[in-house]
């Protein structure tokens, strides 16, 4: 509601200064002090935020190491790659194999045995069909006529989508062009073959190579092995071979990647120690000495006893020994992983390769577990999981903090309305007063001028 703002006209007070000054005390009792919490409470929670996400970047290169199939890296090696090439992956075990490339697995193609002076000259006297089949496949056809092209053939084939490319190719020179029409079967392997069905251009289009598969042999066996593919995915378990050429005997071997063995802890290293640096970061607490009231200030983490908490499970999970492992090992600490006093984790990569000469299945044991028994990856993958899920300590924190903020929220609107609400009492008080103290200056002045006349 407006009020009439005399501003000290009859009684010489600045009303308005005094006003402001009482508005601006109970603005900072009713308001000013809320924000500041507000504020605290928004640094806690985009604190909390970062924590959150560097907690799942820890989950993540945890999960990397969980899985016994990939809990040690392995890598194959070619004593020839031209020939046959190797890449590990999951599953790979340590081993030799030697490999020998009988031939290589090819597709099937048919050509024209008439050709063109140009790409655009037609390719059928009258109305018929082009028609072909891939292996077992239905048989595919095109409608010709006395207008279809040879360009227009080939894309014809092409958009039937039959596994086949159709090209336009000169096997003659720029000056004397002889443009003939190529179809390959997109696949290798002899269900790929093509077969001419109709034939009614003047092309006069065969089959010129037939599909083939990819003939080899494998140490140990005496029979040749065979495949429609030249990248074999399916002989040495966990390895995928690309044969490249007809040659061998090729040896294979695979080993442990130790590289990458050690990447991958140090990749939970650097998460866990990105995580524990993170938190003493927003946690230091400081005080200004270089003023007189010596102000404590503390970062947004330094109380969260959820971080704490979230810490303390993680480095319990890391530094407690695992039972139930037929392996040599238990503890993180026995292959390299160790904890500092200041809270991290520390890496000894020659200590990991001693242990991965002495026992490599501990190892193995040790990260991903041996039947229902879990390893240390899979129990910080469960302490991870379990705090990080929907209901876990991470969210319930997070609505705490979310709560928090809105509760104050509310506080400050409602500060607000209750400095509102003084301010125009104020104003209307010292309105009031302005009115009384003008009235009785008029009556003062009245009373006087009516004794002088009686005088």
């Amino acid at each position: 509601m407006a009020t009439i703002n005399i501003g000290g006209l009859a009684t010489g007070l600045d009303t308005n200064a005094i006003v402001s000054q009482l508005v601006a005390l109970e603005r900072r009792r009713a308001v000013d002090l809320l924000r500041v919490q507000q504020l605290e409470a928004e640094d806690r929670r985009s604190a909390f935020g970062t924590f959150q996400s560097k907690v799942a970047a820890l989950l993540k290169a945890v999960d990397a190491l969980r899985d016994p199939q990939k809990a040690l890296g392995r890598k194959a090696t070619s004593s020839d790659a031209s020939v046959v090439g190797a890449t590990a992956g999951s599953g790979a075990l340590p081993g030799t194999t030697e490999i020998t490339v009988v031939a290589l697995a090819r597709g099937s193609i048919a050509t024209s045995a008439s050709g063109k002076a140009s790409a655009d000259a037609t390719v059928a006297a009258g109305s018929g069909t082009f028609s072909f089949r891939r292996g077992s496949g239905d048989v595919q056809s095109v409608a010709v006529d006395a207008t279809t092209t040879l360009s227009g053939l080939a894309a014809e084939i092409n958009a039937l989508g039959a596994g086949v490319t159709a090209t336009v190719v000169n096997v003659g020179t720029t000056a004397a062009p002889d443009y003939r029409l190529r179809l390959a079967s997109r696949g290798t392997g002899s269900s790929n073959d093509l077969t001419i069905v109709t034939d009614d251009t003047d092309l006069g289009i065969a089959v010129t190579q037939a599909a083939a598969d990819a003939r080899f042999t494998v140490s140990g066996f005496t029979t040749e092995l065979t495949r429609e593919s030249n990248v074999v995915n399916d002989v040495i378990p966990g390895v995928t071979l690309t044969l490249g050429a007809v040659g061998g005997p090729v040896t294979i071997a695979v080993e442990t990647d130790v590289d990458r063995v050690a990447a991958d802890i140090e990749a939970v290293v650097t998460a866990f120690n990105d995580l524990v640096a993170y938190v003493e970061e927003q946690s230091r607490v400081t005080q200004d000495t270089g003023s007189a009231d010596r102000n404590v200030s503390s970062g947004p983490l330094a109380f969260d006893s959820t971080v704490r908490n979230v810490l303390q499970g993680l480095r319990t999970s890391v530094s407690s020994a695992v039972s139930g492992l037929s392996g040599s090992y238990s503890l993180l600490a026995e292959v390299g992983v160790t904890s500092t006093r200041d809270g991290t984790l520390a890496f000894d990569r020659a200590k990991l390769e001693s242990a991965l000469a002495a026992d490599e299945d501990g190892i193995v044991e040790l990260f991903a577990g041996l039947g229902a028994t879990g390893g240390v990856y899979d129990r910080l993958h469960d302490y991870l999981s379990g705090v990080t899920q929907a209901g876990g300590l991470l969210d319930i924190r997070t609505k705490g903090i979310a709560q928090e903020i809105e509760a104050l929220q509310n506080r400050i609107d409602a500060g607000e309305r209750q400095v509102a609400a003084f301010e125009q009492g104020l104003r209307e008080t010292f309105t009031s007063l302005e009115l009384i103290v003008s009235r009785l200056q008029s009556q003062s002045a009245f009373l006087l001028q009516a004794l002088g006349r009686k005088s």
